[in-house]
């Protein structure tokens, strides 16, 4: 039986309409919108709501709505089998709360839980919870299709915060997904969460985005850390904030603590496989290589068009000397984001396989650090890399010295170790990889740093 509009499916369930709309953005209740609708307009499957309402019991969510006091189900409507699938969080993770104390268990005692804020205007709520929905499938094509939507929505309503703030994400993770180069995706995820701010100085989700901004595009390690406590001050039960929190937790070195993160943003949200990549890629940066590999294998199996899973694969197999695999997950990536200039950029490396490993290695070399000088690279981590992984000690060592004279501060303390592991014996090159380690932590005042 099918549904029409945010009443009809908010009355079959006994619950307001905000209700319903939250679960469709929190929850993934599946909802459709009908096409070439003016105004938006939604509809809704009654068999689909009934399974996704069975799945969610199953998986025992916690929600103080999921015991819904709506009529039985009438016997005459068959549950259809759901397709959705479910991750749950593997040994691995599990040891690494065991390891590190059940602080990533134990919440903060009873507090409020925060409301999800929609769109006063019907037309805008059906495109801020489609936006949201873009965003969270993780494709090139989704997270322009968010984008686009998010704009009608601050058309609407300028004064939504929640819209700025989902645009800021949505830029970000369009530089993830090469849609956007690093200057365009930070400069306009800066203004979006600019005007989060000067809205609601206290929205949280914007407070996320700023701190992911200060640290991986200015290098604030302070203030990065500031906004992402603050955010999670206000809301410390959102999935996202944990999941960016522990990434840059890990990348600057703070291991301990970054691994807790990713577990509790699991607990948080176990259905996501960009948290269970980066997870895995976490454990490969505090050294459990075999373990990482075999995670992002399995997972690409049910996941082949997340494209984080070859990119962290090429970088494993670049650290291992395994150039062709490199070239072949480069290929991957390329066809996965189907952005013409990664794509020219995979067919120049395998014409370079051809002639030969070193010179795939001099070309990824020299595109990043032109990448570097122009702007649209921070730092000079990423070809020290490639040329340490490569055991090219000419070429690294006038990359560090090109780091020095820059004075630049690293993160990426997983690229960073097996660097320091490689050339431990090198009394030059050791030193130079020791400047590179920042000094400033995220950690509150008088918490424990890093742990690199």
């Amino acid at each position: 039986m099918r549904l029409d509009g945010w009443k009809s499916i908010a009355a079959y369930f006994n619950r307001e309409r905000t209700t319903v709309i939250r679960w469709s953005t929190e929850r993934g209740m599946p909802v459709h919108r009908i096409p070439g609708s003016r105004r938006g307009s939604v509809y809704a499957l009654t068999e689909e709501l009934d399974a996704w309402l069975e799945t969610s019991r199953e998986q025992g969510l916690r929600d103080e709505d999921s015991d819904t006091t709506r009529p039985p189900v009438p016997t005459d409507v068959p549950l259809a089998a759901s397709g959705r699938k479910w991750w749950r969080i593997g040994s691995g993770a599990l040891a690494m709360a065991a390891a590190f104390g059940v602080a990533a268990y134990a919440w903060p005692g009873p507090k409020a839980e925060p409301r999800l804020q929609v769109p006063q205007s019907e037309e805008a709520a059906a495109f801020y919870v489609e936006a949201r929905s873009d965003w969270a499938r993780r494709t090139p094509v989704s997270i322009l299709s968010a984008i686009e939507k998010l704009q009608h929505v601050v058309a609407i309503e300028p004064g939504f915060a929640p819209a700025y703030s989902a645009l800021a994400d949505s830029f970000l993770l369009a530089r993830e997904f090469g849609s956007l180069t690093d200057l365009e995706a930070f400069s306009r995820a800066q203004l979006a969460v600019d005007a989060a701010l000067k809205i609601d100085p206290a929205q949280a989700s914007a407070l996320r985005a700023k701190g992911f901004i200060e640290y991986w595009w200015r290098g604030d390690r302070i203030e990065a850390g500031r906004s992402f406590r603050r955010a999670l001050a206000i809301d410390d039960k959102s999935a996202q904030t944990q999941f960016w929190f522990a990434n840059t937790l890990i990348d600057n070195g703070e291991f301990r603590e970054g691994l807790q993160r990713f577990v509790g943003a699991q607990l948080l949200e176990p259905a996501s496989p960009a948290i269970a990549a980066d997870l895995a890629w976490a454990r490969w940066s505090v050294g459990e290589t075999q373990e990482a590999k075999a995670a992002l294998i399995a997972l690409r199996r049910d996941n082949p068009s997340l494209a984080t899973i070859p990119d962290y694969l090429s970088v494993i197999a670049l650290a291992e000397g395994d150039i062709p695999t490199f070239v072949a997950e480069i290929e991957t990536m390329a066809g996965l984001r189907k952005e013409e200039g990664l794509s020219a950029y995979a067919t120049e490396l395998r014409a370079l396989l051809a002639e030969s490993p070193s010179a795939v290695v001099a070309k990824v070399v020299s595109a990043a650090v032109t990448e570097a000088d122009r702007g649209d690279r921070r730092t000079l981590a990423w070809p020290a890399f490639v040329a340490s992984s490569a055991g090219d000690r000419a070429i690294l060592l006038n990359v560090l010295r090109k780091a020095e004279a820059r004075n630049e501060v690293w993160g990426s303390a997983g690229l960073l170790q097996h660097m320091r592991a490689r050339w431990s014996d090198d009394a030059e090159i050791a030193a130079l990889l020791r400047e590179r380690k920042p000094n400033e932590f995220l950690s509150l005042p008088g918490a424990a740093a890093g742990q690199t």
